[in-house]
C-alpha cells in the first residue's frame, strides 16, 4: 500500500564529534530517531531519515520537496559546529513550510520559544542535564 504521508527526519551527522554528537548512538543516528520513524510507519506514513550536509544544502532542500511533512532533529549548536550556518538552514525550512510542507517544530517556534536554548542555559545547573 502507498503511504498516506511522506514524511522526513532530518537530522545532522557532526563530523568532527565521534558518532556525529553527544545526542547520537553508535548507527549515527539520535537515539530516538529510528522509534520516531517506526511510529510514523506503524501509523501507515513513510518516513526517510535524512541527514544535513551543509556543502549539499541546495540538493538537501531539493529532496526536502518531495516529503509532505518534515521533523527536524537538529541539537542547538550542532548545525554551526558541523561548518554550516543555522540561519541558512531554517531560511531553507521556512521555504519549506511556505511550499505547504508541514516542519515540526518549525524554525520560528524553536527561536522565539528558545525551548532547547533554554535547556542548554539550564544544562549545568543542578536541575539541569549536562548532555
Amino acid at each position: 500500500a502507498l503511504p498516506i504521508y511522506k514524511t522526513a527526519l532530518a537530522q545532522i551527522y557532526v563530523r568532527s564529534q565521534p558518532y556525529g554528537g553527544s545526542d547520537k548512538s553508535s548507527n549515527g543516528h539520535r537515539y530516538d530517531s529510528i522509534p520516531f520513524a517506526n511510529g510514523m510507519i506503524s501509523a501507515g506514513m513513510s518516513c526517510q531519515l535524512i541527514h544535513y550536509v551543509h556543502q549539499e544544502h541546495v540538493k538537501f532542500f531539493e529532496v526536502c520537496r518531495n516529503f509532505d511533512a518534515i521533523i527536524v532533529r537538529c541539537n542547538p549548536g550542532q548545525i554551526k559546529a558541523d561548518g554550516g550556518d543555522q540561519q541558512k538552514f531554517d531560511d531553507g525550512m521556512r521555504e519549506m513550510r511556505k511550499l505547504g510542507i508541514q516542519v515540526w517544530p518549525s524554525p520560528d517556534v524553536m527561536e522565539f520559544m528558545g525551548a532547547k536554548d533554554a535547556l542548554c542555559k539550564v544544562a549545568t545547573l543542578n536541575i539541569g542535564l549536562e548532555d
